[in-house]
């Protein structure tokens, strides 16, 4: 999948996530109203290296996120819901991301990841060799959980 169909992902999950524009602007690193749109319709300027680091980010937390809480509703409401957790301070994670900096989007996805149950490495390669996880080569291409998990969304 190329960094387009990604930032389609991502703007699947940005409505999932119930994101408005100014959200999905703070994510995605504060591109002009007018690229933003253009992505939308999968057009405009080429995407660069720190908004493909952004929308890795974005996928991991939605990734993390829907192992935690499999059931996508629940999943998704967890994102605007206040979290006593040191890193939020009584604020969602959602609030954490769209303050805008790139760090906010990393320490969420590792806030999550360490909350995720454990998947070491015999039981992450036992998981590739059955089919269940795939490991992308390069961030063009988008894991079929992730793609499985947006579906009907």
């Amino acid at each position: 999948m190329s960094a387009r169909g990604g930032l389609s992902a991502v703007f699947k999950i940005a409505k999932a996530w119930g994101l408005s524009e100014d959200e999905e602007a703070a994510i995605l690193g504060q591109p002009d109203r007018e690229v933003l749109r253009a992505w939308k319709e999968e057009s405009g300027p080429e995407i660069g290296k720190e908004t493909k680091l952004r929308m890795s980010y974005v996928l991991g937390i939605f990734r993390a996120i829907n192992t935690l809480l499999p059931v996508p509703d629940v999943a998704d409401a967890w994102m605007r819901k206040p979290n006593e957790a040191p890193i939020f301070g009584g604020r969602s994670a959602l609030d954490r991301m769209t303050d805008g900096q790139i760090e906010d989007l990393k320490i969420v996805r590792q806030y999550l990841d360490a909350e995720a149950p454990p998947l070491d490495y015999p039981n992450r390669m036992f998981a590739v060799l059955k089919g269940k996880i795939e490991i992308p080569d390069d961030f063009d291409e988008l894991p079929d959980d992730i793609i499985s998990a947006m579906e009907g969304r």
